[in-house]
C-alpha cells in the first residue's frame, strides 16, 4: 500500500504541475468535499481541513468546494471567504503543501455576483499563494450565449487562475460547444477546461464535440462519475467531479487505469468502479429524497474513517438537522466498508 501512496503523489505531481507561461493542467478526479457543520449550525473549519486532507492523501488532481447550492448561505455569512481561506492557507503549508489544486465554485444569480465571488477567490489566491483554480456554470441570468460569452468575458478580466466550465445539469440553454472553444482560443490561460454533464444523449456527444477541438484541454466527466469507465476510455474524458470525497481513492485508482489504457475488461478498473458504485448506492438505499443523496449516510462513512463529528447538515433556515440512522442501516454501512477495505489510513481501499 505503501508503493500505492508514493505511485498516487508522483502521478498529482505530474497533473497539478503548471509550466511557465503555460496554461496549467487541469485533470484527474476533482471531489467536491462534504461540507461539516458544528451544532451552532457554523462552518467546521478544523473538519474541513481534516477532510481536505484525506482527499489530498488519495494523490486527487484537485480539491473542490463547497457545493453550488451552499454558497449563497455561505457567502453570507462570511463562511465562503473564511473557508476558502483555511483551505488554502493549508494547502500551501510550508513543507506540507498540497500536490492537489483548491477548486473554488463560483455560481451566482446575477454575473455581477459572480464575478464578484471570482474576485474574493483571486485575493484569497494571491494572499496565500496556494495553488486554486474556479469552477465556474453560467450566472443564472444567463439566458441565451450572448449573455453567457459576456459573463465568460469579464470573468476573465478578473482573475488569473484557470477556470473550468461547467455545463448544466438539466437546465437549458447550454453554453454551445462553440462558445467554450471561442473562450478558450480568447482566453488560453484561463479556459479550455469542462466539467460537461449536459442532460440524456447529450452528454457523451458533446464531450466528443469538445475533445475533437485542440483548443480543449480537459473534459471531466460529471453526474456523479456514473458514466466516466464509458466515457474515459471511449471517448477521452481526463477526470471526474463528483461530490464523494470519501472514495476519492477508488477515483484515484480508476484514473490510473484509464490512464494506462485499460478498459472496462480490465479487472483492477473493474473492481475500484464497481466498489465505488456499492458505497454511492447507499445514497439511494437511504435517501430522503428518492435517489443519489451526496450527504446522508456518506456523512456516516465519514465518521466512521475518523473524519467527522456529526452527521449533521445546516437547513435553510439556517439551523442544523441530524441524519438519523438506525442500528440496521449502520450495519449496512459498516459491512460495505469492511468489504471495500476504504479506511483513514488507506484511502485507496482493498
Amino acid at each position: 500500500m505503501r508503493k500505492l501512496w508514493l505511485l498516487s503523489l508522483v502521478f498529482a505531481n505530474m497533473i497539478s504541475c503548471v509550466g511557465k507561461g503555460t496554461a496549467a493542467v487541469l485533470e484527474g478526479p476533482f471531489p467536491l468535499l462534504v461540507t461539516p457543520w458544528t451544532e451552532k449550525a457554523e462552518l467546521d473549519v478544523p473538519v474541513l481541513i481534516k477532510e481536505a486532507e484525506f482527499v489530498e492523501r488519495s494523490g486527487v488532481g484537485g480539491i473542490i468546494w463547497p457545493t453550488a447550492g451552499e454558497v449563497g448561505s455561505l457567502d453570507g455569512t462570511g463562511e465562503y471567504e473564511a473557508g476558502l481561506q483555511a483551505l488554502a492557507e493549508r494547502a500551501a503549508k510550508p513543507g506540507a503543501e498540497f500536490n492537489s489544486r483548491i477548486t473554488a465554485i463560483c455560481p451566482g444569480k446575477t454575473s455581477a455576483e459572480a464575478i464578484a465571488r471570482v474576485k474574493k477567490v483571486e485575493a484569497v489566491a494571491k494572499r496565500t499563494g496556494a495553488k486554486m483554480a474556479i469552477l465556474a456554470r453560467p450566472p443564472d441570468d444567463a439566458t441565451d450565449q450572448t449573455t453567457m460569452v459576456a459573463h465568460y468575458r469579464a470573468l476573465a478580466m478578473e482573475t488569473t487562475l484557470p477556470v473550468i466550465i461547467q455545463t448544466y445539469n438539466g437546465k437549458s440553454p447550454q453554453p454551445d460547444v462553440d462558445l467554450i472553444v471561442t473562450l478558450a482560443k480568447e482566453f488560453p490561460e484561463t479556459y479550455g477546461w469542462v466539467k460537461e454533464e449536459s442532460p440524456g444523449e447529450q452528454v457523451n456527444a458533446r464531450m466528443e464535440q469538445l475533445l475533437s477541438r485542440p483548443e480543449i484541454k480537459t473534459v471531466f466527466s460529471g453526474w456523479g462519475a456514473k458514466g466516466w469507465v464509458y466515457q474515459g476510455r471511449r471517448i477521452g474524458t481526463r477526470g471526474a467531479i463528483s461530490q464523494r470525497p470519501a472514495y476519492a481513492g477508488l477515483f484515484v485508482r480508476v484514473f490510473r487505469r484509464l490512464s494506462a489504457g485499460a478498459d472496462a475488461s480490465d479487472p483492477e478498473l473493474a473492481a475500484a468502479f464497481t466498489k465505488y458504485l456499492y458505497m454511492a448506492n447507499l445514497g439511494d438505499v437511504f435517501s430522503k429524497h428518492g435517489d443519489d443523496e451526496m450527504r446522508g449516510p456518506h456523512l456516516y462513512v465519514l465518521q466512521r474513517l475518523g473524519i467527522f463529528r456529526n452527521r449533521l447538515s445546516r437547513t435553510a433556515a439556517g439551523k442544523v438537522e441530524e441524519f438519523a440512522m438506525s442500528d440496521k442501516m449502520k450495519a449496512e454501512v459498516d459491512a460495505r466498508l469492511k468489504f471495500v477495505g476504504i479506511t483513514a489510513e488507506n484511502p485507496w481501499g482493498k
